[in-house]
């Protein structure tokens, strides 16, 4: 899209908005700005009420599996209304899946559409709290995870897959405050977005760790819990390094994702333990990309 410059007095320069933008972002001729400068490029930012996202799509003939992912989806996107069609009544199959995101909830049925929307009014600006929150439900998720596998082992498949849901539910609610905010550097706003998907990760592969020892009861050495305490550490020292930004944290993560690989060469089990043993270096060293984005975002 290209704009003329139109010359107004000896120093002054305007152009002109885009009127879908003026519209999206209820912008008015009181409305205040923020613009700032990256080399060739001016960002103009609205930090006041936008318009909601709305989308609909004909859903008519996907599963109960695909319906949940489009959700989800456009749940992380920032889409405030969801407008699904289908001949069939899937209102029940939508409820079922609401109750993993938060805020959305289905308020009108009439003949084939369904109509999603967002009715929890929160306040996405402060991200770094919602970031805090999912932290610290990974890091208990992994705690908790240990005491039981190397403790009484009580948790079964089921209860397993709740924890799994909530965690889940709280990432998914983090991404779509992400993708709510606006950023002065666009490039910001996507390395928080992949961060955030990383965390994700770090929890799906916490609970399969634990899944492995429900189904198959691993067994268990002094090195073998040592070897996940290890990997645990390495993760709270990536939380922390978000935090406290310090670059000799990055080369302790390193270092210690180094000494849980070398370590898990020289630990001899059989196939059920080896696959556990993959789960415990693949979160350190999905802890040490967190390190990594870490350095992108705090180093400008």
């Amino acid at each position: 899209m290209k704009r003329k410059v139109i010359k107004q007095a000896s120093q002054a320069y305007t152009i002109t908005l885009p009127i879908e933008w003026v519209r999206q972002n209820n912008i008015s001729k009181d409305s205040e700005l923020d613009i700032n400068i990256s080399e060739k490029s001016l960002i103009i930012t609205n930090f006041g009420q936008i318009e909601h996202k709305r989308i609909k799509l004909n859903v008519e003939g996907l599963n109960d599996r695909n319906i949940s992912r489009i959700i989800k989806a456009l749940y992380a996107n920032g889409v405030d209304e969801i407008e699904l069609e289908s001949n069939e009544n899937i209102s029940s199959s939508i409820i079922k899946h609401l109750h993993d995101v938060i805020g959305y909830a289905l308020v009108s049925q009439k003949d084939n559409k369904f109509i999603i929307k967002d009715l929890g009014s929160a306040n996405y600006s402060d991200l770094d709290e919602i970031f805090k929150r999912v932290f610290q439900m990974i890091l208990s998720f992994y705690e908790s995870a240990i005491e039981d596998i190397f403790g009484k082992e009580k948790e079964t498949l089921d209860t397993l897959i709740a924890r799994d849901l909530e965690i889940n539910k709280f990432s998914l609610y983090l991404q779509r405050a992400i993708n709510k905010m606006s950023y002065h550097d666009p490039i910001k706003g996507r390395i928080l977005f992949t961060y955030s998907f990383e965390i994700e990760k770090i929890g799906d592969e916490i609970q399969r760790l634990w899944r492995t020892n429900i189904k198959y009861k691993v067994k268990k050495s002094k090195e073998l819990k040592k070897l996940t305490e290890q990997s645990k550490e390495g993760l709270e020292k990536a939380f922390e390094f978000y935090y406290q930004f310090n670059t000799k944290k990055s080369e302790e993560i390193t270092l210690l994702r180094d000494k849980v690989r070398e370590s898990s060469m020289n630990l001899s089990a059989d196939k059920f333990t080896t696959r556990f043993i993959r789960h415990i270096v693949k979160i350190i060293e999905e802890a040490a990309d967190l390190s990594h984005l870490t350095l992108m975002i705090k180093l400008e």
